[in-house]
């Protein structure tokens, strides 16, 4: 089994401090600031956000392969226990952005607790701050602009209309490699 964090309080503190800057800072591409190796097809950002963010508490569903070594070093170093229904889950990793689907299939929370949505993370094939996704809303002084190397327009602009029921929704975190950039449900984003 490969290894977690080398210190798991000061590694799930600095990595947890950056996905904070990411959230309050929707658009900005943020480094994970940490070596980590994972087991494919695991991103480092990925692994190190859900070895941040999963416990015994946090049903979690994922595109990959239940059996598979990535999931079983998941559920090795967080106790999190999977689930095979999207809208049961309070974290959800997509690898497989060829099938991506859709975002409203994830648990959107309820009015009286907004806070049981899903967080839904997706590696993509890059990222970039000079593409035709324009974010506006908390956070931005004006508008950023966001590319998501490899997500279909389609799944941007159904999560546009997720948008439109807040406080409802599904926050999103998109990876690359060791990076990663936040689209709270706060977000307005248009492809344009």
């Amino acid at each position: 089994m490969i290894k977690g964090f080398n210190s798991d309080v000061f590694d799930s503190q600095a990595v947890f401090r950056r996905l904070l800057t990411a959230v309050a800072c929707p658009g900005t591409i943020v480094d994970i600031g940490i070596d980590l190796i994972c087991p494919e097809p695991l991103h480092p950002a990925a692994g190190a956000v859900l070895l941040t963010l999963l416990d015994f508490e946090t049903p979690f569903w994922s595109d990959i392969e239940n059996a598979s070594v990535s999931l079983q070093w998941l559920r090795f170093h967080t106790g999190a226990p999977y689930t095979r229904l999207k809208q049961h889950s309070l974290f959800a990793l997509c690898t497989d952005i060829e099938n991506l689907g859709d975002p409203s299939l994830f648990n959107p929370g309820t009015v009286e607790s907004p806070d049981i949505s899903t967080t839904l993370i997706v590696q993509t094939k890059g990222l970039d701050d000079t593409g035709r996704i324009r974010l506006t809303g908390p956070g931005i002084k004006k508008q950023n602009f966001l590319k998501l190397e490899g997500i279909d327009d389609n799944f941007i602009k159904i999560r546009s209309e997720l948008y439109l029921s807040y406080p409802l929704g599904v926050d999103m975190i998109f990876i690359y490699d060791r990076t990663l950039v936040a689209l709270p449900r706060t977000t307005k984003a248009e492809v344009l």
